[in-house]
């Protein structure tokens, strides 16, 4: 296993009134690969460099467009230190690790809030605003590489090493991100007929985005428009293109990216879940913060409990936290199969007064905060199964294309933060996730990070991806026969058909 970028240490013969060649064609001859470039940032390196180190040199090559490139040249042996960046770019917030690529280590992790929110919460705002006004794709580029930045600045200082001794980053995100990363118009990522500007815009110099790293930079390519490359990257977390029994990847948030299969046979698929999943259902939903209610509970006496991200005083509910109410509602006889509250059940059920529909409505009193009670209402639990409905569907819509059931997937991997952070059991009693025997479902967390992560460290994951993309077959859910079907019976707790939800059934109150 060969890491993504690798070191070389040379001593090359001194320059003589018989040998005048050139240092940048001297190292050219002594690397002996026809395949093999220099950079010119790297090229303007070499005097006095090679003099200063008496020509004897390491160095530092990376994957490039048509084999490698040199990116840098450092006096002496250095091939001790090895370094790469793995980012996940999200619209939320950006991820970078900073790995030994000798060691196989993570050095240290940093997040931060992507800073182009100030444009707009969502993409789909960012892209408006760029169309509405072209010199915001300038300014949404600058805050992400100024995010970037930062982020580099803050892993080297952790690490105790210099942005110049990095060789190589590997980039995985979405299609509209990776477009606003590169300074691309995404227009055309939600245009009919959906051709963007590029799926795979391949390796780039990190001082082509004003990076001041003696690397190049590659990202992870797209299957679709709405398949990034965080979902490739994703992938390379899986075996999926390497086992003989179907496993399904399910990466799932606002958007659901999804993609089934095994060895040489892959479906993949992508389309709204909505944003009930993230919290913005309610008018007290909200991000996972702090103050967040990410966890609820109702105990075998009937009482509610609620925790709180860093344990402060409730402000409002996250999607988590969602998530675990309806569960813990329908198993505990408050919510019916078909979304309507049961006042019978718990005094925690009232009437509260709706502005918009001018009357009072049926609501769940799951917390009281500083600004008072937050309620969860009918209408919000009906536009929650929803969109539980529509990522249902698509996994089982993906299913019923391959011609398999729940029965024949052999692994079912959980991606992004909320596959993370959902409490398996409610995703499963809401219907969100099909009931099969718990200890096939497999938790990856940042996929994308992760797949990043593992490139830096094993080159061959190159041709994984490659695999990837050549067997991918990209399927369009509006247009499949049973897509109505299924989202039509997908819209009941856990489903219409009792026996898709064995276990869940199992434990409702009775």
């Amino acid at each position: 296993m060969e890491s993504f970028a690798i070191k070389r240490y040379i001593e090359l013969p001194l320059p003589n009134e018989s040998d005048t060649r050139a240092d940048r064609e001297r190292i050219l001859d002594a690397v002996g690969a026809d395949t093999v470039q220099m950079t010119l940032r790297a090229t303007q390196k070499l005097y006095p460099a090679l003099q200063d180190a008496g020509y004897k040199i390491t160095l530092t090559l990376c994957p490039g467009e048509r084999g490698f490139d040199i990116v840098n040249v450092e006096a002496g042996d250095t091939t001790a230190a090895l370094y790469g960046f793995a980012l996940d770019v999200g619209s939320t917030t950006l991820q970078m690790a900073l790995i030994d690529m000798n060691s196989g280590k993570t050095l240290c992790e940093h997040g931060a809030s992507n800073s182009q929110r100030a444009l707009g919460d969502d993409i789909l705002t960012r892209i408006i605003a760029v169309k509405s006004d072209g010199t915001n794709l300038q300014k949404l580029q600058a805050l992400v590489l100024g995010d970037i930045r930062a982020l580099i600045q803050r892993c080297c200082a952790d690490a105790g090493i210099l942005p110049s001794q990095i060789a190589a980053m590997t980039i995985g995100g979405n299609t509209t991100m990776m477009h606003f990363l590169l300074g691309c118009d995404p227009w055309l990522v939600f245009q009919s007929p959906y051709a963007p500007v590029f799926y795979n815009p391949g390796i780039i110099p990190a001082w082509e985005l004003g990076l001041d790293l003696n690397c190049n930079l590659f990202i992870m390519p797209a299957v679709a428009n709405y398949l990034g490359g965080d979902i490739t990257s994703g992938l390379l977390n899986t075996d999926i293109d390497t086992r003989e029994d179907m496993a399904m990847f399910l990466d799932i948030g606002t958007n659901g990216e999804l993609a089934l299969g095994c060895k040489g046979m892959l479906l993949v698929g992508a389309g709204a879940a909505g944003p009930a999943l993230e919290g913005a259902v309610s008018q007290s939903g909200m991000l996972s913060e702090p103050g967040a209610i990410d966890h609820v509970r109702i105990d075998e006496n009937n009482v509610l409990h609620v925790e709180t991200i860093g344990n402060l005083p409730p402000k409002g509910i996250c999607g988590s936290g969602i998530i675990d109410l309806i569960a813990q509602g329908y198993l505990a006889g408050w919510i019916n199969g078909n979304g309507t509250l049961n006042p019978e059940a718990s005094d925690r059920i009232k009437l509260v007064w709706d502005d918009e529909k001018n009357k009072h409505i049926p609501a769940i009193e799951y917390a009281v905060g500083e600004s008072g009670s937050l309620f969860f209402t009918q209408d919000d639990i009906h536009e929650y199964i929803l969109c539980k409905a529509a990522a249902h569907t698509m996994v089982k819509t993906l299913m019923d294309a391959s011609g398999i059931t729940a029965a024949d997937i052999g692994a079912f991997y959980l991606a992004g933060g909320f596959g993370t952070h959902y409490d398996l059991e409610s995703a499963i009693t809401v219907g969100l996730y099909p009931d099969l025997p718990r200890d096939k479902f497999v938790v990856l967390g940042n996929a994308s990070l992760e797949g990043c992560k593992r490139l830096l460290l094993d080159r061959n994951c190159l041709n994984r991806l490659q695999t990837l993309l050549d067997s991918a077959v990209y399927v369009q859910f509006s247009e499949m026969d049973k897509f109505l079907e299924n989202m039509v019976a997908a819209q009941f707790l856990p489903h219409t058909d009792a026996a898709m939800y064995p276990s869940v059934h199992t434990r409702v109150k009775p």
